[in-house]
């Protein structure tokens, strides 16, 4: 009897995170590109906040807490983020587009990272507002409209 196994991850259980990277562009207008970052810093979390149509030098930096960074992985774990590790999609096809790039250091000494243009991996929708949900409410301008 022979097996062929395929394309078949098994499931990572996220822990903890050092370092979380999410970007995206909204499209090719000035600034249509999101980024939320998160370092593991000094026994904090420090979230790096810049939403779409926000100039780079408006960048804000807030301590996230550690209930949101249990909220995170629990997204994370939920969706099956791990399985994204090594996702590199382009669709050729399309000429003005959105991209994403994502990166993670997780469980000590684990690191993921996916991308695409106009391909995305497993959830990757549902991840992203989730996400930005709890990222977004840090940003102190509540006048800038969010993606």
């Amino acid at each position: 009897v022979i097996f062929f196994i395929f394309g078949i991850k098994r499931k990572v259980v996220i822990n903890n995170i050092k370092y979380l990277r999410l970007s995206y562009s909204n499209g090719y207008a000035m600034y249509a590109y999101s980024i939320y970052e998160i370092n593991y810093e000094d026994g904090k979390y420090i979230l790096s906040i810049k939403p779409n149509g926000v100039p780079d030098e408006e960048i804000q930096k807030e301590e996230i807490s550690k209930k949101d960074i249990k909220n995170v992985i629990n997204i994370l774990n939920k969706y099956n983020v791990s399985a994204w590790d090594g996702f590199n999609k382009i669709d050729k096809n399309v000429l003005d587009g959105d991209s994403f790039s994502f990166s993670l250091k997780y469980n000590g000494d684990k690191d993921l990272s996916a991308s695409g243009y106009m391909r995305y991996p497993d959830n990757y929708g549902l991840v992203r507002q989730e996400l930005v949900n709890i990222f977004i409410k840090y940003y102190k301008d509540k006048g800038v409209i969010y993606e």
